[in-house]
């Protein structure tokens, strides 16, 4: 694991630091139909391509992103900045009726080199995305093995929760990562779900798979009890960034990157014309 991380992913960006990666809310839920693409205006048509500038001047080396069957797929590639690496999920909680088709379309509009996951958070659970743990994971492993006959699939990473280290979180990437297509693990985690110390789940994860680990989504939803219950320390959310800095250190995982999650003030799920929820990037959003 001390392979430094350029010259085992030939990954775009400086591997001396942590880089931040900017995160896009790109779902679809399946119980109300609320579509945050459209609710936070980040279409090729609307605020995309603004939304990816912002970013950038805020000093961002990265992106993660979604391409959703619902979508132009390759409108939304081309809405990203030339040369601006994004890892695109294929699906975010909203399966479509053809996962591969869709996921060898997704791989043909990707510029050489890309990366991809499969699918987002495959042990969320159906409350969540609509899908059991076993179907997510499944279409996951046929997705990849799909792209994988291609002349030029894009390296795919994983992405789900590691709140702590029962045996249970693990299943799912277990399972991706030994179909041998998974090329980094990446780590989702919240301070209102947090159990373990995150410089534990890093090490943790490291250890398991010998693969380079990312975090692919952290963030502060201010005011949420649970974080300041568990956080009395951290007032907001650049103490919540300073905090996840310290633990990738006291890690000494050499983590390829931190996305923050969501980076736009997320619109309420339930009723997104009521407000939005205080998570987005503490610096400028928009």
């Amino acid at each position: 694991m001390n392979i430094p991380l350029t010259h085992a992913l030939a990954l775009p960006w400086a591997a001396e630091t942590t880089p931040i990666l900017a995160g896009f809310e790109c779902g679809r839920l399946h119980w109300n139909g609320h579509d945050l693409l459209h609710s936070t205006g980040h279409l090729p048509d609307a605020a995309m391509a603004h939304h990816y500038a912002v970013a950038r001047e805020q000093g961002v080396a990265g992106a993660r992103d979604g391409l959703s069957w619902r979508h132009d797929i390759a409108a939304r590639v081309g809405a990203a900045p030339a040369g601006f690496p994004v890892i695109w999920d294929l699906v975010h909680f909203d399966a479509p009726p053809r996962p591969v088709q869709h996921a060898l379309a997704c791989c043909q509009a990707l510029p050489p080199g890309s990366w991809a996951i499969a699918v987002n958070e495959p042990s969320v659970g159906r409350r969540v995305s609509g899908m059991t743990p076993g179907r997510a994971t499944d279409m996951a492993l046929r997705i990849m093995a799909a792209a994988a006959c291609l002349p030029d699939p894009p390296r795919f990473a994983t992405c789900d929760p590691f709140h702590h280290l029962h045996p249970r979180v693990f299943r799912a990437t277990d399972r991706l990562v030994a179909s041998g297509h998974v090329r980094m693990v990446g780590v989702n985690y919240y301070p209102h779900h947090a159990v373990e110390p995150l410089h534990r789940v890093l090490r943790a994860v490291a250890d398991r798979y010998r693969l380079p680990v990312m975090i692919t989504e952290t963030g502060w939803h201010q005011g949420l009890r649970a974080a300041h219950r568990r956080f009395p320390h951290v007032r907001d959310r650049w103490d919540w960034l300073a905090h996840v800095q310290a633990e990738i250190a006291l890690s000494g995982v050499p983590v390829a990157g931190l996305c923050w999650y969501p980076w736009l003030d997320m619109p309420a799920w339930d009723n997104p014309a009521h407000g939005r929820w205080p998570c987005g990037w503490p610096g400028r959003q928009a």
